[in-house]
């Protein structure tokens, strides 16, 4: 077992004018926050923050392949004030000045980058690839916290092909889209920065502003509203910024009210916004996403008032702002993001694995002719599913409790396979994390899945985190799945939750986190793998479950989006092959029903994806849009679990959008475009369709397949 021979993936390490304009052939009722400098550029004054110039004294890089090493060797600062006391370290092409507060480097058009974090911070952790692209990793931030960037020379122009918080690069999991430990962030300014071709911009745990140059195909930006902002008149911190920049980064971010949490640890947490995200301060006044598995509800019909007696117009609601000058996607077709997800499901009775296509607005799914059925040798009867990631790319887990199996999930491509526990048979992964299950054994296990495929038997990931068991009392039924945005797998238990019945067992759901972040001594925290328990609930109405199982209650569980599914099998209390019903995660509030159209009940499901998102620029926001504003938009996906409250580009080509709900639309000109919206009181103004009980779709991300091994 392992790898097949052939696989040689290695392990990886003209501006915009956003100007107050009308929207709809009038005046947009709501404030902007970009001013127009008297150079008469428009530009986000937030954006004209100064950046020191470098140390003539920089030392001489060395060549990129020694950027590991030095990271390793590099003392850690004991504190973010302690940082700058230490030396210049270098990296690969750039050298780090300033406590680690200055990144400089060359680039191969002969540019020199200057690139400062201002505010509390560090860009520990950044270097530049052989090819000259910028890695940007950042941290020890907080909300009032500014990246910027000069590009002197060089056509004023530089490549960056990643940003990541240095936590989450350290964690190995820079697929993950919880944010969950990870520093939040006022600002990053790239606006000399084009996106390289499959570059990934992930600012999970909160951001106020972001703005670029451009955005090439087959890049994702991943977003979260920052929430939980204190005014800067509570924050030492945030006086050595100007008025300017403070204001209007509270014009930005949800303020919520502080309230301590713990005793004695100068911790201090808030949360506000569209969905509650819970931020943590340390003593060192760094800020981090503590938690996020909510479920998010629809903002509803929202209409932006004046408040009395200010006759002018009302203030735009809290949100990100994003700038992008260009957005250059190559969509061969433009995907229609409720029609298009997948989901794989097991059928027992002809021992072969089946891709199904579905339509969210009907609630019906289909075989995907375009994908192969997999075989699975000897047609066992417990074969679980579960979509990873081998690297970043996207595969599908065939398990069978002696062999778990990958195929690239969208071509179906043989990818190798490596031996687990005898009886781990259940599947199920979150964006990062994957995990079996034995039920017979009541356990769950850990997967390192690159690692494993590499080795040819199952590899725990790092810090090897011992297995779980779940609360006395809680079976498991081998139910197991995730959804994209959280660090937690769902699974599918039998307990006596019915008190009036304490000697019979019914349906339940036990939600187990993968990943926990713990506190770091120097600030912020650490990601660290390990399972815990977050909740357990019994489903409603109470659904008895006999010993052994016999019906199979549960047994089939994947995912749609952020709605665990369950493969039922019944509608209005008749057997109807695969049912699948729709819950929400924490509450267990119905989401809908998708019939898959397949006479064999299936026995499990994976998690959803949309293969036909390759090519496209994927902007993906958890939270409120303020505005996203550029001049030219071709093959933009543009999707925001949120209030999307101004879009605005000269030109927009090949996309599709989606808010919960969309408010104001400004596109001079568009082609093949389609805008999706929640209820909202302007109906179809602007060019947008309002779809019937619309749920959250995504987080959405790139699945990085090809047909090659």
């Amino acid at each position: 077992m392992g790898r097949s021979p052939s696989d040689n993936r290695r392990r990886l390490p003209r501006r915009a004018l956003p100007i107050m304009e009308g929207l709809e052939q009038r005046q947009v009722m709501s404030a902007d926050p970009f001013g127009v400098l008297p150079s008469g550029g428009n530009v986000d004054p937030m954006t004209m923050a100064r950046v020191d110039l470098p140390d003539p004294a920089a030392q001489t890089a060395p060549p990129p392949d020694a950027m590991a090493t030095l990271m390793r060797s590099a003392p850690r600062p004991t504190s973010p004030a302690d940082s700058r006391a230490i030396p210049a370290v270098q990296a690969g092409g750039g050298t780090f000045t300033k406590g680690f507060q200055q990144f400089v480097y060359t680039t191969p058009r002969g540019g020199r980058v200057t690139l400062s974090i201002q505010g509390r911070g560090s860009l520990e952790g950044t270097y530049v690839d052989s090819a000259g692209a910028l890695h940007l990793r950042y941290g020890l931030s907080n909300s009032y916290t500014k990246i910027v960037a000069n590009v002197h020379g060089g056509g004023g122009r530089a490549d960056v092909a990643s940003v990541f918080s240095l936590t989450q690069a350290e964690a190995d999991a820079s697929t993950g889209l919880s944010g969950v430990g990870s520093p939040v962030i006022g600002m990053i300014n790239l606006r000399q920065f084009d996106l390289v071709p499959g570059g990934t911009i992930n600012v999970e745990a909160g951001i106020g502003v972001l703005g670029l140059r451009s955005a090439a195909a087959g890049s994702q930006i991943q977003l979260r509203e920052l929430t939980g902002m204190e005014p800067a008149s509570n924050r030492f911190d945030a006086r050595g910024n100007s008025p300017t920049y403070n204001a209007s980064l509270a014009n930005i971010i949800d303020v919520g009210t502080p309230t301590t949490s713990g005793s004695g640890t100068g911790v201090t947490s808030t949360s506000g916004g569209t969905a509650p995200n819970p931020i943590v301060t340390d003593t060192f006044l760094v800020q981090t996403l503590a938690g996020g598995d909510n479920e998010f509800v629809s903002a509803g019909d929202l209409v932006l008032t004046s408040t009395n007696p200010d006759p002018g117009p009302p203030p735009p609601p809290p949100g990100v702002v994003i700038a992008i000058d260009r957005i250059d996607g190559d969509l061969p077709v433009v995907p229609n993001l409720r029609t298009d997800a997948r989901i794989f499901g097991y059928d027992p009775a002809t021992g072969r694995v089946l891709r199904f296509q579905l339509d969210l607005d009907r609630g019906r799914g289909s075989v995907d002719g375009a994908f192969a059925p997999i075989a699975v040798p000897g047609a066992p009867a417990d074969v679980g599913l579960a979509l990873a990631r081998d690297g970043e790319r996207l595969v599908l887990l065939v398990n069978d409790g002696s062999t778990a199996s990958a195929y690239d999930a969208t071509y179906g491509t043989p990818l190798g396979s490596f031996a687990v526990p005898a009886g781990f048979f259940a599947a199920g992964s979150t964006d990062a994390y994957t995990v079996i299950a034995d039920p017979a054994a009541n356990q769950l296990r850990q997967v390192d899945v690159e690692a494993s495929l590499d080795a040819g038997t199952l590899v725990a990931p790092a810090g090897n985190p011992a297995p779980y068991t779940p609360p006395a009392g809680l079976s498991l039924l081998g139910g197991i799945t995730g959804i994209p945005g959280s660090n937690n797998v769902y699974t599918s238990v039998a307990a006596p939750f019915n008190t009036l019945q304490p000697l019979e067992n019914q349906l339940g759901y036990l939600n187990v986190s993968v990943a926990t972040p713990v506190p770091d001594p120097a600030g912020g925290q650490q990601i660290v793998n390990r399972f815990g328990t977050v909740q357990q609930r019994a489903a409603s109405p109470f659904i008895p479950v006999p010993a052994g199982n016999p019906a199979d209650v549960a047994t089939a569980v994947g995912s749609v989006d952020r709605a665990v599914a369950v493969n039922t099998g019944i509608a209005n209390g008749a057997p109807v092959p695969n049912t699948v019903l729709l819950i929400g995660q924490t509450s267990q509030t119905p989401r809908g029903v998708i019939v898959l159209d397949y006479p064999n009940q299936l026995s499990d499901l994976s998690e959803s994806f949309r293969p036909d998102l390759a090519g496209a620029v994927i902007i993906d926001v958890q939270g409120t849009i303020q505005s996203i504003r550029g001049s030219t938009a071709d093959g933009m996906v543009l999707n925001d679990t949120g209030f999307l409250n101004l879009i605005s580009f000269r030109r927009v080509t090949n996309s599709t959008i989606v808010g919960l709900p969309v408010n104001h639309v400004r596109i001079d000109s568009r082609d093949n475009v389609t805008i999706s919206s929640t209820a909202r009181s302007v109906a179809g103004r602007g060019g947008v369709t309002f779809v019937p009980g619309l749920q959250p779709i995504g987080p959405l991300s790139q699945t990085r397949n090809r047909p090659q091994a």
